[in-house]
């Protein structure tokens, strides 16, 4: 039984799925640049370089690597928590533990990738330069969190490091990109499609 679908069904159809647009277009733009940068952006952790398409752009990751090791470094001598910087990016603990910040470590992909989905999302971008500026300071400032809260992890409880590096953290950051994206939805793109639709009506 081949059932025809007429152009009035097709419009009821995509009616209905007219609210979840929106979060289509967060997973699909959000699995593109993670895709992209896995493809184009080598930043492997034993690499001495980052390379997009060849081109040396290890700069940043230099800059936002010894920023990491600077306030990462504050916040442990605030909370007396014992630590010695090796090599310039790598914290060693009073029991023997170390943890580097590598270039994975520096929180740029994540910028990035919430950069890319703000771009790509729907509403003006008279808002859009600036919500993405701030944007990256709060993944920059979530990324040292991050780093600090796993590195009192590996100088008090060493066997849960795995799990809170390479886990928790991991759905945690792009969990906080996600409301980061949802307030873009709620409180700007929606407001300006109201503010459209009052400026029709008039």
């Amino acid at each position: 039984m081949v059932v025809m679908l007429t152009k009035a069904d097709i419009k009821q159809y995509a009616t209905r799925l007219t609210p979840f647009k929106g979060v289509f277009i967060f997973i699909v733009v959000m699995m593109a640049a993670n895709w992209f940068w896995k493809i184009f952006v080598h930043d492997g952790n034993y690499d001495t370089d980052v390379t997009f398409l060849g081109i040396n752009i290890t700069g940043p990751f230099i800059f936002e690597q010894k920023e990491i090791i600077r306030v990462v470094s504050l916040v442990f001598e605030l909370f007396n928590i014992p630590f010695a910087v090796s090599h310039g990016t790598m914290f060693e603990f009073a029991n023997r533990q170390s943890s580097e910040i590598a270039w994975g470590c520096t929180g740029l992909k994540q910028a990035f990738i919430f950069a890319c989905i703000i771009a790509f999302s729907r509403g003006p971008w008279k808002h859009k330069w600036w919500y993405i500026l701030a944007g990256l300071l709060v993944v920059h400032v979530v990324n040292v969190l991050r780093i600090t809260v796993v590195g009192v992890v590996l100088s008090h409880d060493p066997e849960a490091f795995e799990i809170v590096h390479s886990y928790f953290f991991k759905y945690v950051f792009y969990f906080i990109i996600f409301l980061m994206w949802v307030m873009w939805e709620e409180y700007f793109f929606k407001k300006s499609l109201q503010k459209t639709e009052k400026t029709g009506a008039t």
